[in-house]
């Protein structure tokens, strides 16, 4: 067998350990319940609930394939005009040179459960007291059950001088691995910068984040890049973090502390960027201290000029769910109970994913638990049951420190989520890189939109 095959089939068998739960607890209530779901009376059987799923994306379909199989004479629907399905975790490979656009594109008809009706429109507006939808061309649509899988909106715009299109064209030196073209644009940027040198620097914003480890991923194997190139002597790379923490959990921002300090990669936390000049990045830097026992800040504005700039974009909710009272304030979140996945004002509108308003469990993997959860508390209020308290918060995501190398980052809202020895909670391994390019796009692909893991 070739070393390459090898490591896929490795790879392959990884996906299938992820997706028996052997990495990250499965929730107890999961596990009680799970014959709730696999083996569903025959009352449910027969519930002809209208359900509408709002998004089309990967905790949409996965969704609806799972309550599909739950529910089978239901009829569900899938609102969304996107024709495409992207691979979104593979963007960060596009930017460090490993895909290509045609590794992370799929034709979404070719992923839509067979049974679940497809509306290729977006919803305009959400009437909840109405138990009711209006989509683009303004028909409106019931429901018995709503979810909410809509996922996050991009604001570049939010910082001075940034637009869309400034991460995406050849106009600048700046970029993001959040969009498709800004992960193209990151890998010839990477790519330029490891032969040159210069400075370059990465932008974390202080706000909630989908993959909130994206951006410290381009700076790593920027570095490394670099450091590969023979021309580490050549390039400074630095950190600047919106917020006070380089990472949400304590463990994992130690664990990545001591490795930019030994790679000499500079981390600046309180820098918040609101201007872009050119190639100059202007920061708000902001110093807490006490006076009185009440908290202050100090404020001072910080110019860098760079080579190279990658940053991770704010995040909106929608203001579609803000219009219908269904938001946690400004941003246009969808305010739910953060363990059962239901709307604090309308029990029969659930959320899946980024949309939620809660910052951490906003990966693939947060996905991966929170989908059955839903179709168990979905048919829980069918039957007029109290709905399980399941989720977590869990998140987990194979941080790429080099090539070669990552850490499996995994936490919930406690703390720590316990992971396989082999893994370990800080430890960089060859097994986590492999996990990264080979585990998780069959389990994705192939188990998750499936609704089968």
């Amino acid at each position: 067998m070739k070393r390459r095959n090898a490591i896929k089939l490795l790879g392959a068998g990884a996906s299938l350990l992820l997706a028996n739960g052997t990495l990250g607890n499965e929730n107890p209530a999961n596990l009680a319940n799970e014959n709730a779901t696999n083996k569903t009376p025959e009352s449910i059987e027969n519930s002809k609930a209208n359900i509408a799923i709002m998004g089309a994306g990967l905790g949409g379909i996965s969704l609806a394939a799972k309550l599909k199989r739950d529910l089978p004479n239901a009829s569900i629907s899938l609102f969304d005009a996107d024709e495409t399905f992207y691979y979104q975790p593979g963007f960060t490979l596009i930017g460090i040179g490993i895909y290509d656009k045609n590794d992370v594109i799929f034709e979404k008809a070719k992923y839509i459960p067979e049974g679940v009706k497809w509306v290729h429109s977006n919803v305009a507006k959400i009437l909840p007291e109405e138990n009711a939808l209006v989509i683009e061309n303004g028909e409106k649509v019931a429901y018995d059950y709503l979810v909410i899988a809509s996922g996050v909106e991009y604001e570049f715009g939010s910082i001075e001088g940034l637009s869309a299109s400034m991460v995406e064209d050849s106009s600048s030196n700046i970029s993001s691995i959040y969009t498709l073209k800004g992960a193209l644009k990151t890998n010839e940027l990477m790519s330029d910068f490891a032969k040159n040198g210069g400075k370059a620097i990465f932008y974390d914003q202080k706000t909630a984040m989908k993959c909130s480890g994206a951006n410290k991923k381009m700076l790593s194997m920027t570095e490394d890049r670099l450091r590969r190139a023979g021309n580490r002597q050549k390039g400074e790379v630095a950190l600047y973090c919106g917020g006070g923490k380089l990472f949400g959990n304590p463990v994992y921002a130690a664990s990545m502390g001591a490795i930019f300090t030994k790679r000499d990669i500079a981390f600046n936390l309180r820098h918040e960027l609101i201007k872009i000049d050119g190639n100059t990045a202007i920061f708000k830097h902001w110093t807490p201290y006490k006076k009185n026992g009440e908290t202050h800040k100090i404020e001072d504005f910080i110019e860098v000029k760079f080579d190279f700039l990658h940053l991770s974009p704010k995040q909106i909710g929608s203001k579609i769910i803000k219009e219908a009272g269904l938001s946690s304030g400004e941003q246009g979140f969808l305010a739910v109970e953060k363990e059962r996945l239901v709307s604090i004002k309308f029990k029969n509108i659930f959320g899946i994913g980024d949309i939620c308003d809660f910052p951490a469990g906003k990966t693939g993997a947060s996905i991966r638990k929170m989908y059955p959860l839903l179709s168990q508390n979905i048919i829980r209020s069918i039957r007029g049951e109290e709905l399980l308290k399941g989720f977590d918060g869990y998140t987990a995501c194979p941080f790429v420190t080099k090539y070669g190398k990552a850490i499996m980052v995994e936490f919930n809202w406690e703390g720590t989520a316990s992971s396989l020895p082999c893994f370990g909670e800080v430890r960089e391994s060859y097994l986590s890189w492999l996990i990264k390019l080979y585990g998780f796009k069959p389990m994705v692909m192939n188990g998750m939109l499936k609704g089968l893991v």
